[in-house]
């Protein structure tokens, strides 16, 4: 039968993953658009994003977003860790893509208890993410690159208004083939272990320099992800409440 046919060849596609994925995060209360179009900060033009999922904001100070590439593949996916990939990075950059307003917010708060738990982090870390066994182009630095951007472009400070915006992007890319970290061991040998979830640092020039770090996820995590992506923007909107409440209250739009 042609629909039979046609689920077949949707069986083949990057469809089912891309619903999978945005199932998940509205299931954990995001508004999630898919195919998405958002401005690329380098061409000036519209470029598509798999899935954008969005923390409704009805006041307009705090926005979060969470910008997914994702890649269906029989090949699986390696991120390169090291003990020191995060040394002496900028944890605020490495955080997610924010706007300028934003970024000072986060600045204030170094030390304090909500950074210790959302923020800091050790040095250990992924610096890059390549599919493994692949003779072909490699997609990984295009979802990386087509993520970070989308993000960038969201995370702008508004110069419509008089009222600062606190915007939080961050990008992620969910597969649904195997992921692995590699890295080395002591004696020089390479240590494979799969993973459900990595993240690497990822930075391009647009041309101005841009990055921060890009969160890999499996198919099988997106539930556990997503109430996680819940979790983190409920702490935030917590976290910047005097600055909403100061910016809604002093200012005019």
């Amino acid at each position: 039968m042609l629909s039979e046919k046609i689920l077949d060849w949707l069986a083949s596609t990057g469809f089912p993953l891309e619903m999978e994925a945005a199932f998940a995060f509205r299931e954990a209360g995001f508004f999630v658009r898919q195919s998405a179009v958002l401005p690329d900060p380098q061409s000036d033009k519209g470029r598509e994003i798999d899935v954008l999922a969005n923390d409704p904001d009805l006041i307009g100070v705090i926005d979060i977003s969470f910008v997914v590439e994702c890649k269906s593949s029989q090949n699986p996916w390696v991120v390169f860790t090291s003990e020191d990939a995060f040394s002496l990075y900028n944890r605020v950059h490495a955080f997610a893509m924010t706007s300028g307003a934003a970024k000072r917010a986060l600045s204030e708060r170094c030390g304090n208890d909500w950074w210790k738990k959302w923020i800091d982090r050790s040095e250990h870390g992924g610096y890059g993410f390549r599919q493994a066994l692949r003779k072909e182009a490699d997609p990984a630095y295009a979802a990386a690159i087509g993520a970070v951007k989308a993000c960038h472009g969201i995370a702008q400070d508004r110069s419509s208004s008089s009222i600062p915006l606190l915007a939080f992007a961050f990008p992620v890319i969910v597969v649904d083939s195997p992921l692995f970290e590699c890295s080395r061991n002591s004696d020089g040998t390479l240590k494979l272990a799969e993973v459900p979830i990595s993240e690497f640092l990822f930075s391009a020039h647009i041309p101005e320099n841009i990055g921060c770090s890009v969160k890999v996820v499996t198919r099988a995590h997106l539930p556990i992800f997503a109430k996680w992506a819940r979790e983190l923007t409920s702490a935030i909107r917590d976290e910047f409440q005097d600055e909403e409440d100061s910016a809604f209250g002093s200012s005019e739009i």
